[in-house]
């Protein structure tokens, strides 16, 4: 990998972005990275694969997955257990699940959507207006 920085005064620092702390002394505004040959075309190659509707048909799968992973999270505080056991961790998973299935099995009968994308502040304010 090689990295190639702007030398501090020749390049006007970005004002979209705090300077970044992890530049190395001397260094300007900021800089470019390059890979090795080998690695640029697998990444290009992975960037070209997810343009296509197979790929964004098994993608999909996965973001469904993570709404899940998203709303035990929030729902239920799965990132840390109340609990020093395995079983014990266990079981309070499985009441995770069954909570969060039956505010699915409500949402559903009641006609109550899940929800969508999250809109920070400012976009709500910048919609309103």
């Amino acid at each position: 990998m090689i990295k190639v920085f702007c030398p501090a005064g020749h390049c006007p620092p970005a004002r979209s972005r705090p300077r970044a702390p992890n530049l190395p002394p001397g260094a300007g505004a900021g800089g470019l990275t390059f890979l090795p040959r080998e690695r640029h075309e697998a990444l290009e190659a992975v960037r070209q694969a997810q343009d296509t509707d197979e790929w964004k048909d098994r993608y999909a799968i996965r973001a469904g997955v993570e709404g899940t992973v998203s709303q035990a999270v929030r729902v239920t505080g799965l990132r840390r257990t109340r609990y020093r056991n395995l079983p014990t961790t266990r079981l309070g998973h499985v009441f995770a699940a069954t909570a969060i299935n039956i505010i699915r099995i409500d949402r559903w009968l009641t006609g109550t959507p899940l929800g969508g994308t999250h809109t920070s502040r400012r976009e709500a304010l910048m919609s309103a207006a």
